[in-house]
């Protein structure tokens, strides 16, 4: 299994969500991230420190999937966010070790859906 993790603009939240759901991701969990990603993009001026980067705010989408999943979810999430300018996002898949529901103990793949 493998967690894919993405930084994307809050504003495609709806359409990556409704395209996940559409083909059968297993769920998601989202939350709002602040950052400063290269190039540091805009500065912005403090009387205190002279010129320092802007951080912008994001949202960061996790799915967990099934290995075989993996390049479909990642698809959908880089379609659906790609506008062409700076500040896109990234994604990040990363290795999952072990998925428990706590409800029912189930382990592994039948604890995603």
């Amino acid at each position: 299994m493998k967690m894919i993790q993405a930084i994307v603009n809050t504003d495609r939240l709806d359409e990556l969500r409704d395209r996940l759901f559409e083909i059968g991701a297993p769920g998601l969990t989202v939350d709002s991230v602040m950052g400063i990603g290269k190039p540091l993009g805009q500065m912005r001026y403090s009387d205190s420190r002279g010129f320092v980067p802007k951080f912008f705010a994001k949202s960061r989408v996790q799915i967990v999937a099934e290995d075989d999943r993996v390049d479909e979810i990642v698809e959908a999430v880089r379609t659906v966010c790609h506008t062409g300018q700076i500040g896109d996002g990234k994604i990040f898949v990363l290795p999952v070790d072990e998925v428990v529901r706590i409800r029912t103990n189930e382990r592994g793949s039948k604890a995603l859906y």
